[in-house]
């Protein structure tokens, strides 16, 4: 059953419009009487209402709250009303409010409507309440001869008859004078809290006129609260930044409420004294600014730090600037320096060409090998177009070998033995030797070789003739 009741709510909170008792026949595909059984259910629970045409029945969700669950709800002196106008059920609150016999206290039981009712047009309130208009508003009503300031909100209902009624509830603001002498009792606590505070504290009106000064206020300014209240005074300002100040008050607004500035002063040992403001505005309903209130701070060691570290920081940057200047400069001399050695790097490739073109246009093979201080045989690192060709080995073959790769056996021997040990620096030897091409052939040549130094390694320059052909 609830499921149905479920789907049918659903049903009615998704159409825009109300629907009768058919066209959920329709929908739900079941007999008239078992829906109207459903529907009657939630009339009765207040879930729906019903609005009747002549024969014909409109259903739509309700906006109506049911009459049995209302004095749940509130802890005010209450009251259900029905279409006559008749009070039908109201709670203790409103028996002690209205002054009721115990008689008329028991729920259910109808009674007229109080004369004290019949005050401030509430009695059209209570008929457009009925009538489904929710209404709240403030009255003063005269109740048992005592003056009371209410706040009565009147709520559509719907009864446990399916009928409509109204609930009217009495809140009595009257009870908030009780409170007064309490928030004056603690207002003295907080201004006593307030004095103790190390912050410095102040209130202004809103012609800026000092209302309230805490003791630490009053001690940061060397003045007493007398001689600062009701006046318009700024002592924790230079005298030519006063209007200044007076300018940042003026800049609250009920969009921008809160606002926080230093101040700068000389303090009474003659030294700069910075405080730090931090600024609320409060204001009416209507936006008119009533009070400012201000709490200030000594920030003047954070103020000392900053300047320290200011002086820190240009202190930096005047070393940065001349380290980089000397970097500056030494860069410039290395480039200088890097543009001369470029100079003479090229002069020494230019030349390192002219002379390979020389070597390789010498008629007369040429080999360059290095070569041990006791004639020991090592890698040739250099040979001429001519000694290729005679040789018949490439330019890279005779760049991987040694000179003992080109010389007979005996003969190498014999060099070794007889001419090796001639060699001295800067002197030519000339003498006659044996060489052997790729293909195996003997060579008899005419050498002129002479020994130098590169980087003090021994170096020897091979230049040969050969006047027959090889065998």
């Amino acid at each position: 059953m609830k499921n149905i009741e479920s789907d049918i709510i659903n049903y009615l909170q998704n159409k825009d419009d109300e629907v009768t008792i058919r066209e959920l026949t329709e929908q739900f595909h079941m007999n008239r009487n078992t829906i109207a059984k459903y529907l009657q259910a939630l009339i009765r629970r207040g879930d729906i209402e019903v609005t009747q045409f002549g024969m014909m029945k409109i259903y739509r969700m309700s906006s109506r709250i049911p009459a049995k669950g209302m004095f749940h709800l509130v802890m005010d002196p209450a009251c259900i009303i029905d279409t006559e106008r008749n009070i039908v059920s109201y709670n203790t609150y409103f028996t002690e409010l209205f002054s009721l016999k115990a008689s008329n206290r028991k729920l259910y039981s109808p009674c007229t409507l109080p004369e004290e009712f019949y005050q401030n047009d509430l009695v059209d309130a209570i008929i457009q309440g009925i009538h489904g208009e929710i209404s709240e508003k403030a009255r003063e009503m005269k109740i048992s001869g005592r003056l009371y300031a209410l706040h009565v909100k009147i709520l559509p209902l719907i009864l446990e008859d399916n009928t409509f009624g109204c609930g009217v509830i009495f809140r009595d603001e009257s009870r908030v004078q009780k409170l007064s002498s309490f928030l004056e009792e603690s207002e003295g606590r907080y201004r006593a809290i307030v004095d103790d505070q190390m912050d410095l504290v102040c209130r202004r009106a809103p012609d800026l006129t000092l209302t309230y000064v805490n003791k630490a206020y009053c001690e940061a300014a060397r003045r007493t609260s007398d001689d600062l209240l009701e006046k318009k005074l700024f002592p924790f300002v230079l005298t030519n930044l006063s209007n200044e100040t007076e300018s940042i008050y003026r800049q609250i607004t009920i969009n921008n409420p809160i606002i926080e500035f230093n101040t700068k002063d000389i303090s009474s040992n003659g030294q700069s004294r910075w405080l730090q403001w931090n600024l609320r505005g409060f204001f009416s309903p209507h936006g008119e600014i009533l009070e400012y209130h201000a709490i200030g701070r000594d920030i003047t060691p954070l103020k000392r730090c900053e300047e320290q570290i200011r002086i820190y920081q240009q202190s930096i940057e005047y070393l940065v600037q001349e380290r980089t200047r000397e970097l500056q400069e030494s860069n410039q001399r290395l480039i200088e320096e890097l543009m001369i050695w470029e100079k003479k790097e090229g002069r020494l490739l230019e030349r390192e060409m002219w002379f390979k073109s020389i070597f390789n246009n010498i008629t007369e093979p040429c080999l360059l090998f290095e070569q041990s201080e006791h004639g020991e045989p090592s890698r040739i690192i250099e040979a001429n177009k001519s000694a290729c060709h005679i040789l018949q080995y490439s330019h890279d073959e005779l760049l991987s070998m040694v000179s003992t790769d080109i010389t007979t056996e005996e003969h190498w021997h014999e060099y070794l033995e007889c001419y090796a040990k001639q060699f001295a620096e800067d002197q030519v030897i000339r003498y006659h030797g044996v060489g052997k091409r790729k293909d195996g052939k003997k060579l008899q040549v005419e050498v002129s070789a002479q020994r130098f130094r590169v980087r003090k390694k021994p170096l020897v320059l091979m230049i040969c003739r050969c006047p027959e052909e090889p065998v």
